[in-house]
């Protein structure tokens, strides 16, 4: 019984060990821009990990630029992204992905 206890403990600390250092990344997808505000709206929201304050970026249509923002308001189905310099917002089409990467911030 001890050597079980003893496995499961190990294998444990390895599982976290190794979920710690990777970045989990989601996706969704854009449904909705509000140019004037500089608000993306996706199809995704706190039941995928879309929290408030949680850092998005969107891949532009016209390079291989990202644009990044954070989540602004946020419901289980969907998420509002509020994108600092709200020029960038043109370069961004209904339909692109949505990345939201939770974990090691010295990976970015």
């Amino acid at each position: 019984m001890k050597k079980i206890t003893l496995f499961l403990v190990v294998l444990t600390i390895v599982l976290f060990a190794t979920l710690s250092f990777k970045n989990i990344c989601r996706a969704a997808e854009v449904t909705k821009i509000n140019e004037s505000k500089g608000q993306i709206s996706i199809n995704e929201g706190k039941d995928a990990g879309f929290i408030f304050d949680a850092k998005v970026c969107f891949s532009s249509s016209s390079s291989e630029e990202l644009i990044c923002g954070k989540v602004l308001r946020t419901t289980a189905s969907y998420a509002i992204v509020k994108i600092k310099n709200r020029r960038e917002t043109k370069k961004i089409d209904i339909g692109a992905e949505a990345v939201l990467c939770v974990g090691n911030e010295d990976e970015e």
